[in-house]
């Protein structure tokens, strides 16, 4: 059996709806505090175990007959300016490390299997970034996940457990857990409103993109591919966030206007290489064009629904 911790999220609706093709045994975990409870609506037929990372007992309850471990659950700011609250970074230190040590100790009792979420915003500001660079996290969501990283391998380390590591780029596309507050699919839902999109500064700043579903068989991927122990960035694409834009515009609604809000300082500078996830035999299925008309393609169905 397949344990999602963070199930309920943007990506763990994603892998639940391909393991229920796969008709796979799997169980969502998850405490419904950063999620939307509808979103399990969508997923029917589920082991659903409303728990905890940061608690012990529901976690030895979640890991009864589990093989394979998907850890996603984490704390994600909301906006940039919450992380200079000292509680909410608290709470991103308590939920991203220590519940990510909590399952750590979980799967190591259980000889379970654990592919962690990681971020590819660990490494700071840098061009076509590969696993080899050195970290550079500068915020305390990065920070977190890179010390649940390596908390990750000296596990690996001192008990030989079977740990891969993922890092993420900037995720986007439709999933019952869909979010918006993510800077591609934020432009989409502007775009179809009609709304100009607003890019700060000159929009000359980079980002990694990967679309969800990509995101979901990345995971399902490592269950038997890749090598203990090791990190994989997986990114699709790198854009400017103007050429962004663009795309959106030119997909969504060609009437719209980009604004350019120059006095506002953008988000740091990153691209990163996959070419080494890429050996393990994986293929992404989105670029990122056709991932955007795939999103738009979702939404305009749901518009058109009755409710």
């Amino acid at each position: 059996m397949i344990l999602i911790t963070g199930g309920n999220g943007y990506i763990g609706t994603e892998i639940a709806k391909i393991l229920l093709k796969k008709r796979e045994d799997f169980r969502i975990m998850d405490n419904l505090s950063g999620s939307n409870p509808l979103n399990l609506l969508y997923l029917n037929r589920i082991d659903f175990f409303w728990g905890d990372v940061r608690n012990d007992e529901d976690l030895r309850l979640a890991f009864k007959d589990v093989e394979i471990v998907i850890h996603l659950a984490a704390k994600l700011p909301t906006t940039p300016g919450l992380l200079d609250k000292v509680e909410e970074v608290a709470k991103i230190e308590e939920i991203n490390y220590s519940g990510t040590l909590n399952v750590l100790e979980e799967a190591r009792r259980k000889d379970t299997t654990l592919i962690f979420a990681s971020t590819c915003n660990v490494y700071g500001i840098g061009e076509n970034i590969s696993e080899e660079s050195k970290p550079n996290p500068l915020n305390p969501y990065a920070e977190s996940k890179l010390e649940a990283e390596k908390a990750c391998i000296d596990y690996v380390e001192k008990y030989g457990m079977d740990i891969k590591i993922l890092r993420l780029a900037s995720v986007y596309g439709f999933s019952p857990g869909v979010r918006f507050n993510l800077v591609v699919n934020y432009f989409v839902l502007r775009g179809l409103l009609g709304y100009k999109l607003a890019v700060f500064g000159n929009g000359d700043n980079w980002r990694p993109f990967i679309h969800v579903h990509d995101a979901a068989t990345a995971f399902l991927h490592l269950i038997d591919n890749g090598k203990r122990g090791e990190i994989y960035n997986v990114a699709e694409s790198n854009l400017r966030i103007i050429d962004v834009a663009k795309t959106v515009k030119k997909n969504v609604n060609p009437q719209i206007d980009i604004e350019l809000v120059r006095e506002i300082k953008p988000e740091f500078s990153y691209s990163v290489d996959s070419s080494k996830f890429l050996k393990t035999g994986y293929k992404f299925r989105h670029n990122f064009e056709s991932g955007i008309l795939h999103l738009v393609e979702k939404l305009k169905s749901l518009k058109s629904q009755k409710i």
